[in-house]
């Protein structure tokens, strides 16, 4: 599927897409493929950093929530050394204290829908908004657009706006729109859609078992609303749906269906042909057994990229993964065609967020005056005073 760079959601003009190009044109192939990795910081000890933007040249980082002063110094010492701006990425699900301890929690999914009105997910994606970018967050990987369908499900249950479809769009599009304003990308996670089984993607591959038609009118309604409002990017889980992968490929067995983030029928078929998905896929944390049980590593780890996938969260071992990587490309796992289309994506996002145009060294202090601002604080109790 051709990019569309001046589309949704990208909405790049001709010198974001000249930047993108130029940029592309000038990398070699090992710093395309450093590009697809996005790995993770928990502290802002200078070597591992150093050696994450100056020696791998990855394409962004995932911060563990820390003190701010980490978060800065983290963010600041990434941002100086890239050649390319990263994406920095943080689980903004309830607030800002996804990134830094003395961040906002204004509450779980669960209890922001509680409250009846979508605008206090509008006021969750606000907050996050703020306190992330003020930090240097670029990436959310939020909002949770699973539904809550099994309430024995070990993933969903709170972290969901509800076991309603219609809720979790409306809720998931006002937090997306809300965010997006702040120069933080949204990722919708975790597609296909979790929530349906008992199973835990942390320790096994978890099925969507909905039919197509229960597929389109539930999961599907939520992501053709995310992808409509301009969500940025969209998170693949380790997340089999059996009724489309052999829908859309017919001679697929069942013992040969296999989790999204692994699936060209999923991530290539479904969400970027039949929903028009045009942005940026990462896969959920590869380190989980979800993806691992279904092949082996060393196969595993390029097939995310050929099935569709433009960004690889996380290794087991770093080294192992970029070889792994790299004996993709090499072996025409990974196609040069695809290669470049991911790598594109992700310097499109980049360029969506303005990363080439803008100072992205946070500042602590006006970091900590907006973490410590009390009407942010206060959204916690009115909500829960909300809740129904």
């Amino acid at each position: 599927m051709k990019i569309n760079l001046k589309a949704k959601p990208f909405n790049l003009n001709d010198d974001d897409i000249k930047w993108v190009e130029n940029t592309l044109g000038t990398m070699t192939e090992e710093e395309k493929i450093a590009q697809l990795f996005c790995l993770i910081a928990y502290s802002s000890e200078e070597n591992y950093l150093d050696y994450l933007s100056c020696g791998l040249k990855i394409g962004g980082i995932m911060c563990r929530t820390m003190p701010a002063q980490e978060v800065v110094k983290t963010v600041s010492r990434l941002q100086e050394r890239s050649k390319i701006p990263m994406l920095i990425s943080a689980n903004l699900e309830a607030g800002g204290n996804g990134v830094a301890f003395e961040g906002t929690r204004m509450g779980c999914e669960m209890a922001v829908s509680a409250t009846g009105d979508s605008a206090f997910a509008q006021k969750l994606g606000d907050l996050c908004g703020k306190e992330g970018s003020v930090l240097g967050v670029n990436w959310a990987f939020a909002p949770i657009a699973d539904i809550d369908f099994n309430f024995r499900n070990p993933i969903t249950n709170t972290r969901t706006f509800g076991a309603n479809p219609s809720q979790v769009s409306e809720n998931s599009v006002a937090y997306i729109q809300a965010i997006q304003k702040y120069g933080v990308a949204a990722a919708a996670k975790h597609f296909p859609g979790d929530g349906v089984d008992e199973r835990d993607q942390h320790l096994v591959s978890a099925v969507n078992t909905f039919s197509c038609k229960e597929w389109d009118e539930t999961y599907g309604q939520v992501y053709k609303k995310c992808i409509e409002a301009g969500v940025m990017t969209i998170m693949a889980g380790h997340i089999m749906l059996p009724s489309y992968s052999q829908a859309l490929n017919p001679s697929l067995k069942d013992e040969d269906v296999l989790p999204a983030t692994l699936s060209p029928e999923i991530i290539t078929g479904l969400l970027k042909e039949k929903l028009g998905f045009n942005g940026l896929v990462i896969t959920d944390s590869t380190t989980m057994a979800g993806l691992a049980m279904a092949m082996d590593r060393r196969l595993a780890v390029p097939r995310t990229i050929a099935a569709g996938c433009d960004m690889f969260l996380f290794t087991k071992n770093l080294e192992e993964d970029f070889a792994y990587m790299k004996e993709g490309v090499k072996n025409g796992t990974i196609t040069q065609e695809r290669l470049d289309d991911a790598v594109t994506k992700i310097l499109a996002l980049k360029a969506a967020l303005k990363l080439h145009k803008k100072n992205n060294i946070p500042s602590l202090e006006a970091a900590l005056k907006t973490l410590s601002d009390p009407e942010s604080k206060n959204l916690a109790v009115e909500c829960a005073d909300r809740a129904i």
